[in-house]
C-alpha cells in the first residue's frame, strides 16, 4: 500500500478534531468530580452516583428554602449570567426606590436592544411597572431605565450592584451592566445566584412580581401584554419564580423556585443548549428534590419514652411521654434517622404532669434533626404520713431479708 501523503494526513486530523468539537458541544461531558450530593462527590460514592438527578447542564445547584445545598455541579464556576442579572438589578432598585415613584425613559434606555418591553423615550412609568416589565418580560429597556433612575446613570448603578454583591458575600460575581448582555467581566456562579435568589424571594415585593404570568406595558397609544419568560410559572406545580436568561456566552439559563407545603427549593440551571432544555432540566432537578427531601414526622406527641421510678414509693413509676410532635424536612439520601432518649434515672415525689424528665434527640448521621422534651404524663403525689411510715418499714425489712426497694426504670424507646 502506497504511503498516505502528509497533506492528506493533516486534513484527516483536522476533520477528526472538528468532529470531536462538535460532539462535545452537542453532547457535553460533565465530570462527576465536580458534582456533589449533600457535600459528597458522586465520584467517590457509587450509591450517590446512581441516585443523582439525571441532568446535563454544565453548572447548577439545588438549594432548599432553609439554605441546605442538596445537589451541585461546578457551583463556583464563574460564568456569563445573561438576564439573571436582573435579580440583582431589582434588589438594588427595591433598596433605593419606592415602587410608586415615576421614571421618565431616556433615549438610551429605549434603544438598548435585544429583549425589550417596547418602552417609549420620554414617557413616564412607575418603578413598579418597570420592575414588572424587567422581571416578567425581561425587558432590557426597563432595566436600563431603572438603573438610570436609581444610580444617576448606568455606571453609577453598576457600582451599587457590585457594592450589594460584596455586602451579600457573592465572591464569584461581578457586574458591568444592569441587564445581562454579554460584556467582559460580567459573571456569576450557580452558588451565588442561589444565594441572591433566596434573598430576593424573601422580599414579598420581588416574589409577587416573579410569580406573575403576564404583565401589561403601555407603549405608544396602546398597551401590550407580555407573557412571562419563565414557562414554569402556571405550569409546574408550586412554581414561584424566578428569572430566565439567554446570551451567546451564557447559553440558556434559569433560576427556578418552587414550594409545596413546607418544602421550598431554588434551582439554578446554567448553560443549557436550548430554551426548552433549561425548563426540562429545572423540572427534573426540582422533581428530584421533592422526591428526596420531604417533611417527615420524627416524633409523636404523647408517645411513651420510658417509665421513671418515683423514689418516695416502693413500686410506682411515672410515664415519660414525648411533649410534642416533631415534623422536619428529611433528606433520604443522608442516611438512617436515629432516635435517642436521655432520661432521669429516678424522680422525687411529688411529680406534676408536664415536669421535664428527659429529652428525645433525633439525628441523621452528624445532623441534628430535633430535640424534643420528654415530660411526666401525670401527677404522682408524695406519700402521706401513714404511707411514708409503711414504706419505711417495708424498705427496712427488704434491706435485711431481700426485695425491691423501689420500682425499676423501664425504657420504652
Amino acid at each position: 500500500m502506497p504511503p498516505v501523503p502528509a497533506a492528506v494526513c493533516r486534513a484527516r486530523v483536522s476533520i477528526i478534531a472538528v468532529l470531536l468539537l462538535v460532539i462535545v458541544a452537542v453532547f457535553p461531558v460533565h465530570s462527576s468530580a465536580l458534582e456533589r450530593i449533600d457535600g459528597t462527590s458522586v465520584a467517590d460514592d457509587a450509591a450517590l452516583a446512581a441516585a443523582a438527578p439525571p441532568v446535563g447542564m454544565p453548572a447548577g445547584i439545588l438549594r432548599t428554602g432553609d439554605g441546605r445545598t442538596l445537589w451541585e455541579r461546578d457551583p463556583d464556576a464563574e460564568r456569563s449570567m445573561a438576564s439573571t442579572t436582573k435579580i440583582m438589578t431589582a434588589l438594588v432598585v427595591l433598596d433605593r426606590a419606592d415602587p410608586a415613584d415615576t421614571v421618565t425613559v431616556s433615549a438610551r434606555a429605549a434603544s438598548v436592544g435585544e429583549s425589550e418591553a417596547g418602552l417609549v423615550a420620554g414617557r413616564s412609568y412607575t418603578v413598579q411597572r418597570l420592575l414588572e416589565a424587567m422581571l416578567v418580560h425581561s425587558g432590557n429597556d426597563a432595566a436600563t431605565a431603572l438603573a438610570e433612575h436609581v444610580g444617576g446613570d448606568v455606571d453609577g448603578f453598576v457600582a451599587l450592584m457590585n457594592e450589594k454583591a460584596a455586602e451579600l458575600g457573592l465572591t464569584h460575581t461581578t457586574y458591568t451592566n444592569p441587564h445581562g448582555l454579554d460584556e467582559p467581566g460580567h459573571y456569576t456562579s450557580a452558588a451565588d445566584l442561589a444565594t441572591l435568589s433566596a434573598i430576593a424571594m424573601a422580599d414579598p415585593r420581588f416574589s409577587s412580581i416573579v410569580g406573575m404570568e403576564r404583565v401589561e406595558v403601555a407603549n405608544g397609544s396602546k398597551a401590550t401584554t407580555f407573557e412571562t419568560s419563565n414557562k414554569l410559572i402556571g405550569r409546574y406545580e408550586g412554581a414561584t419564580g424566578v428569572k430566565t436568561g439567554w446570551t451567546n456566552d451564557a447559553g440558556y439559563c434559569l433560576v427556578a423556585s418552587a414550594r409545596r407545603g413546607g418544602i421550598a427549593f431554588v434551582a439554578v440551571i446554567l448553560g443549557t443548549s436550548s430554551e426548552s432544555d433549561r425548563f426540562a432540566q429545572a423540572e427534573t432537578l426540582l422533581d428530584w428534590g421533592f422526591a428526596h427531601y420531604a417533611e417527615t414526622q420524627i416524633a409523636s406527641a404523647d408517645a411513651t419514652a420510658a417509665l421513671v421510678p418515683v423514689t418516695a414509693w416502693l413500686d410506682r413509676t411515672v410515664a415519660g411521654v414525648v411533649a410534642e410532635d416533631a415534623v422536619v424536612p428529611v433528606f433520604d439520601l443522608d442516611g438512617e434517622v436515629v432516635s435517642r432518649v436521655d432520661m432521669l434515672f429516678e424522680v422525687d415525689a411529688p411529680v406534676n404532669a408536664g415536669d421535664r424528665l428527659g429529652t428525645l434527640t433525633v439525628v441523621q448521621g452528624q445532623r441534628l434533626l430535633a430535640q424534643v422534651p420528654v415530660v411526666a404524663a401525670e401527677d404522682v403525689p408524695a406519700p402521706d404520713a401513714w404511707e411514708a411510715i409503711g414504706i419505711w418499714f417495708t424498705r427496712l425489712w427488704r434491706t435485711v431479708f431481700g426485695g425491691q426497694l423501689q420500682a425499676s426504670a423501664v425504657p420504652v424507646m
